[in-house]
C-alpha cells in the first residue's frame, strides 16, 4: 500500500467519523428535544390535575361553610322565636307595671 492510499484511507475513515459525531449530535438533540416536550407535557397534566383538586377541595370546603352556616342561622331562629314568644308573653305584665308606676307617679305628683 503506498503512502496516498493510505492518507486517502485516513482521511475517508476521518470523514465517517466526523458523519457519526454530527448524526450523534443530532440524534442527541432530538431525544433532549422529545424529553423536554414530554417534561412539559407532563408538568401540564400535573398542574391541570392540581387545579381539578384545587377546586374539587374548595367546593367542599364552600359546601360544609354554607351548612354550617345553615345550622347556625337555625339555631339563632330558635333562640329569637324563644325570646319574643317570652317576650309576647311578657308584654301584659309590661304593660300592666308601667301602667301602676305611671298612675303611681301621677297620684304623688
Amino acid at each position: 500500500m503506498e503512502k496516498t492510499e493510505i492518507l486517502e484511507r485516513i482521511k475517508k475513515a476521518e470523514l465517517e467519523v466526523e458523519e457519526r459525531i454530527r448524526n450523534a449530535e443530532e440524534e442527541k438533540k432530538k431525544i433532549i428535544n422529545e424529553a423536554k416536550m414530554k417534561a412539559r407535557q407532563i408538568i401540564e397534566d400535573a398542574e391541570k390535575e392540581a387545579e381539578k383538586v384545587k377546586a374539587e377541595i374548595i367546593e367542599k370546603a364552600k359546601a360544609e361553610i354554607e351548612k354550617e352556616k345553615q345550622n347556625i342561622k337555625s339555631s339563632l331562629s330558635k333562640e329569637i322565636a324563644e325570646v319574643e314568644s317570652k317576650g309576647k308573653a311578657n308584654l301584659q305584665n309590661a304593660v300592666e307595671f308601667l301602667y301602676k308606676e305611671f298612675v303611681g307617679m301621677i297620684e304623688y305628683a
